[in-house]
C-alpha cells in the first residue's frame, strides 16, 4: 500500500495546485502553451472530481511490478476517497483532518492526522494557491495519442519525484505518470472522469468495520 499511498499523495499535489497566481515568477511571463493553458483551466475548474482509473507500476527496465483498479473522488482541500478493487480490496480515506488506510482482507486500519502525514512528506505543499510554473519546470510535449503532454519537473530537490507527465483530453486529465527516485513509473489511466459533482461530508469519511484492528491515532 506504500506505493499506493505515495502516488495518492502526489495526485492530491497535482489537483491541488491552483491556477490562480498572486507572485510573478520569470517562467510567467512567457506564454503558456496550449497543453499548459488547458491544464491550468482544468485546474482552476476542478473543485472536485470522480472517476475510474486503472493504475500501473513499472520499473526502470520496463517490467510491470503491479497493476491496479478502482475508483476515486476527491475534493478540496485535502478529501478523497480511493477505492482499490484490484488486485485486492484497499481503501484510502481522507476528510481533510484523518486519514485512513483499510486494509479489507488483514481487517486493519492504519489512522493518521492529515497534517502530520504531510510534515512527514516532501509533499507538503497541498491546498496552496500556486500556479504551476512556481513548482515546476514545465516543458510542452508534442501531441500524441489524442491527448495534450504536458511534462512537469519539480523545482524542489526533495522531492518524492523526478518527474510528472500529463495527458489531457477534452479539457480533462486523461492520463498521469510520474517517475521516482528509484526509477519506477507510476501510470494512471483516467475513465468516466467527472468535474465538479456534488458529494456529502460522510463520502470522505470512514467507520471501522467491527472487529477491525485498529492502529494509530483514531
Amino acid at each position: 500500500m506504500v506505493k499506493q499511498f505515495v502516488f495518492i499523495f502526489l495526485l492530491q499535489f497535482a489537483f491541488s495546485v491552483n491556477a490562480e497566481e498572486k507572485n510573478v515568477t520569470p517562467e510567467a511571463t512567457k506564454k503558456p502553451s496550449v497543453s499548459q493553458q488547458k491544464l491550468e483551466a482544468f485546474l482552476s475548474n476542478a473543485q472536485s472530481i470522480s472517476a475510474r482509473f486503472k493504475q500501473k507500476l513499472v520499473d526502470q527496465y520496463g517490467f510491470a511490478l503491479q497493476e491496479s483498479a478502482g475508483t476515486l473522488r476527491m475534493q478540496r482541500p485535502g478529501k478523497f476517497y480511493w477505492d482499490y478493487v484490484l488486485p485486492y480490496p484497499q481503501s484510502i480515506i481522507s476528510n481533510g483532518k484523518k486519514i485512513w488506510m483499510y486494509d479489507s482482507e488483514l481487517e486493519q486500519v492504519n489512522v493518521q492526522p492529515y497534517d502530520q502525514v504531510l510534515a512527514s512528506s516532501p509533499i507538503n505543499l497541498l491546498d496552496k494557491n500556486q500556479k504551476l510554473d512556481v513548482e515546476f519546470k514545465i516543458q510542452a510535449l508534442p501531441f500524441a495519442e489524442k491527448q495534450h503532454w504536458l511534462k512537469l519537473l519539480p523545482k524542489n530537490s526533495e522531492s518524492d519525484f523526478k518527474e510528472m507527465v500529463v495527458g489531457l483530453s477534452d479539457g480533462k486529465i486523461k492520463t498521469m505518470r510520474f517517475v521516482d527516485n528509484f526509477n519506477q513509473t507510476t501510470q494512471i489511466e483516467f475513465e468516466q472522469l467527472v468535474v465538479n459533482p456534488e458529494f456529502a461530508q460522510s463520502q470522505f469519511e470512514f467507520v471501522a468495520p467491527q472487529g477491525t484492528d485498529v492502529l494509530g491515532d483514531f
